[in-house]
Order: structure tokens, then C-alpha cells, then sequence
């Protein structure tokens, strides 16, 4: 990674010299399987290892776009479209629509980007790339009750046992690249225990206790595709595999399935910033010159107002916005950067007069909200201002919200950092439902 100014990191998740790089950059993972029938001896489960995020290591060259498929291609080593007939069927599945396949492709992109950085610095299979869109459509996904989450769908006591925080305020499966490190990192266990990156992603999906008695005293590096289809292991197991390798076969070969890969952008690439201090999100939105949907899209791992305080506070964002913020940054306040709300202004005025009511200076009132400091406010504008949200404060951790005239679904979601489907399930509602002043909606989901 390289640092993008004092507090940025760039994920330079660049598409260049790829073929010189992979040329001469250290072993290429395994080509084929390898097939043999010779028994060997299954070795104990290896205990739990807490998993320390690698140090970060210089990336190839600048965004180039359309190559990071070559790159995926170049490390494929599981056998893709010749592995077996299923995998061929499994491929016209998935792009039974190649519109869709290729549009959820589009908006995994920048993901996809900083997840392929990571299989580079690991020097993994090109395929294990792919392996979010089979967990997840590369989404996400906040867990229900103790379910899986996050892009790698990480269960909680897998990612507590490696060194991940999981919580009500902070759930690291959901931060893009603490969980990428902890999941390639245990592929690359699950590889040292099997000698086979087929088994070691079968491990991902099963537990490697429930595949190491599926072994039995069956070899762990010799197995060919038929007598691994036979393991006693569920049908879910065997198809995460298949899909795996019908997913590396339509990117070997997508003219074969009519399918158009994206091409990468510059906006899809993601940037890393790391405020001086704890930083409200909905500050950062402001100053990054996004919508608040658009912070929470890469960096839901936290649900409270502020990211993490102390050396893991940090914010992935489009360069764009993520240069924005960064240059934002470069003369704000931090004893202000951590906690802002949103009101409605009943009076109108200027930025100037309601700074001073508010005891901080107009350029800084100003900048937070992305104004001149001499533009006029109407009232009944929505302004961001510094401090915690009184009503929010005096209910402490509210569990319904009392609507208002005025109030939108959109809106309250985004004040509450809820998601807007979250929202609407959780009071039975759709996006059309008509909002009654007086009435309580619920935004915190229900005890069960």
C-alpha cells in the first residue's frame, strides 16, 4: 500500500506490467491438481491462530483500465473450465442474464479491486478473488442474529478467534480490509494443512474439522475431481467449489458466454484515509462532497456516529472524494472532526451569525457543510452542525423515532445510520409507504 499524502493511504490497486510482475515477483501458486490415489495420514487440526494484518508492501503501477481480468487470469490455477462438466453448467447459470452478471460485476468493481491487491501481496490464486461473489455478490452483508458477515460472510467466532472486533458499534467482518486480510490469510492455513487449494477453499466454506473427517485416511494432496466429489460433505460444500471454479471459467473465457467484463475506473479505485482524530461520518460525507450512502457503502463496519478512534480509524473512499477529503482535512479543526448533527434551522442567517451562536468560526461551519461563508440560509434549511444531536443524547440509545413534518424514510435512515431496506422491514413498510406526523418508527431492529 502507499500512503496518499499525511493521513491517506492509497490502495493503488493499480493494472499494470502485470505479466513482468507475475514474471518475477516470487512463485506462481500451483497450476493443476495434482491426481493420485496413494493413501496418507491425516495430521491433527492445527489450533487457532490469532491473525496479525501483514505489513504493507509497495503495489504495481497506476489504473489502466480493462486489465485487472488479465490479472485475475494470469494467477488462475484451479482448473476452470476443463475441471468437470457441473462447472460448465454452473457457468450458463450464472450468465443466464449477462447483463446482470456483467452489472453486478460493475458494482463490485472497486471491492474487487482492493480484495485483488491482497491475492497479489499474498500470492494466491487468482481465483480466491472471486470468492466474495460466491459468498456474498461481493455485498456487504450485516449478520442476522449470530449469522455469517461481511463480503467473506466470516462467522463471529471465527473472526473473534483471529483478532477481529465484533459488536454492536463496530463489526470488522463488515470493514473490506481487515476482513480480506483474516480470509486469505486462513486460506492460505487451510492450503498448509491440505496441499490443495480446491480442499483449502472447501475449508473456507465447511470448517476444516468437518472436511478432515470427510478425509478420513484419504489423501490431502492427491485427489482427483470425481473422488473429491464423493467426499461426505454437503451439497452446499461441493457446489461453493463449483461455483468458485464456473465463476474463474466465464473470466478465462467470457466471449464463450457472451458475458462483457466491466472495465475499471478511476473512481473504483479505493483510497484510504486516516483522520488525526475519530472522525462523524456524516462530517466526512460533507467534506468528502458524497452522500452519506456513498461512506457507509465502504465502511460499514462501524454503526455509531464516529469510525473507530485510535490507530485503526480510517475511511475507504472513491479517490475523488477521497482526495476531497483529505485536502479538507489538511487545515480542520480535530478537536471538531468528532461529532456533528444534522438540524433544520428555524431562522435564517449566514453561516457567519449562526457560527457565532455556535462559538466556532464561519470558515469552519462553512466548510462542514460545503458553503461560501457569506451565502444566505433560509429557514427550514437542513444545516450540519458540531456536538451531538440533543434528541438523540437525551434518549440515549433511542429505539423509536417520533415523526415530524417534513420527515422522509431516506432521511431518517441516514440520520440514524440505519439502511434505508433495514428501515422498512423492520416497521413492515415499503418505499412508498406515507410518513404520519406524531407516529413512532421503529430504527433499531426488533429484540427477538
Amino acid at each position: 500500500m502507499i500512503h496518499a499524502g499525511a493521513g491517506s493511504m492509497r490502495f493503488l490497486v493499480g493494472i499494470a506490467l502485470v505479466l513482468a510482475i507475475s514474471a518475477c515477483t516470487g512463485p506462481h501458486p500451483r497450476s493443476k491438481p495434482p491426481v493420485a490415489t496413494e493413501p496418507a495420514v491425516v495430521v491433527a487440526p492445527a489450533p487457532i491462530e490469532r491473525i496479525e494484518p501483514l505489513p504493507a508492501q509497495e503495489q504495481p503501477g497506476p489504473l489502466q483500465p480493462g486489465s485487472v481480468w488479465q490479472r485475475l487470469r494470469t494467477r488462475f490455477a484451479l482448473g476452470g473450465c476443463a475441471y468437470s462438466d457441473a462447472v460448465l453448467r454452473e457457468a450458463r447459470r450464472y450468465t443466464r442474464s449477462s447483463q446482470h452478471f456483467s452489472a453486478t460485476w460493475q458494482a463490485a468493481m472497486p471491492s474487487l479491486l482492493l480484495v485483488l491487491q491482497e491475492i497479489e501481496r499474498h500470492d494466491l490464486p487468482g481465483e480466491f478473488a472471486l470468492l466474495p461473489y460466491v459468498e456474498s455478490n461481493y455485498r456487504s452483508l450485516p449478520a442476522r442474529g449470530k449469522g455469517p458477515a461481511g463480503i467473506w460472510q466470516l462467522m463471529g467466532r471465527t473472526a473473534v478467534d483471529h483478532g477481529l472486533k465484533v459488536g454492536r458499534d463496530l463489526d470488522q467482518r463488515l470493514d473490506l480490509l481487515t476482513s480480506t486480510e483474516v480470509a486469505l490469510a486462513l486460506i492460505e492455513r487451510y492450503d498448509r494443512e491440505f496441499s490443495d487449494w480446491r480442499l483449502a477453499s472447501m475449508a473456507f466454506n465447511a470448517g476444516e474439522y468437518r472436511l478432515k473427517r470427510a478425509l478420513g485416511s484419504a489423501s490431502t494432496t492427491l485427489l482427483d475431481a470425481q473422488r473429491l466429489a464423493q467426499l461426505n460433505l454437503s451439497s452446499t460444500t461441493h457446489q461453493h467449489l463449483i461455483r468458485l471454479l464456473a465463476l474463474s471459467c466465464i473470466v478465462a473465457e467470457p466471449e464463450r458466454f457472451g458475458v462483457d467484463l466491466p472495465q475499471a475506473g478511476a473512481d473504483d479505485l479505493l483510497v484510504q484515509v486516516t483522520p488525526a482524530a475519530a472522525i462523524d461520518l456524516r462530517l466526512a460525507a460533507s467534506l468528502a462532497g458524497v452522500d452519506m450512502e456513498e461512506v457507509l457503502r465502504f465502511n460499514m463496519a462501524w454503526s455509531g456516529q464516529s469510525s473507530p478512534r485510535g490507530p485503526a480509524s480510517r475511511l475507504l473512499l472513491p479517490a475523488t472524494a477521497a482526495d476531497r477529503l483529505q485536502l479538507a482535512l489538511t487545515d480542520f479543526p480535530v478537536s471538531l472532526l468528532g461529532a456533528w448533527h444534522a438540524r433544520r434551522i428555524d431562522v435564517a442567517g449566514t453561516p457567519a451569525e449562526f457560527a457565532a451562536r455556535l462559538g466556532i468560526t464561519a470558515k469552519v461551519l462553512a466548510q462542514a457543510n460545503r458553503l461560501d461563508v457569506d451565502a444566505p440560509l433560509a429557514s427550514g434549511r437542513l444545516l450540519l452542525l458540531p456536538g451531538t444531536d440533543p434528541d438523540v443524547a437525551d434518549a440515549g440509545d433511542p429505539q423509536v423515532h417520533a415523526i415530524k413534518p417534513g420527515d422522509t424514510l431516506s432521511a431518517i435512515a441516514r440520520r440514524y445510520q440505519v439502511r434505508l431496506a433495514e428501515l422498512l422491514r423492520w416497521n413492515g413498510m415499503t418505499a412508498h409507504s406515507v410518513l404520519r406526523p406524531g407516529r413512532n418508527l421503529r430504527i433499531r431492529a426488533p429484540a427477538h
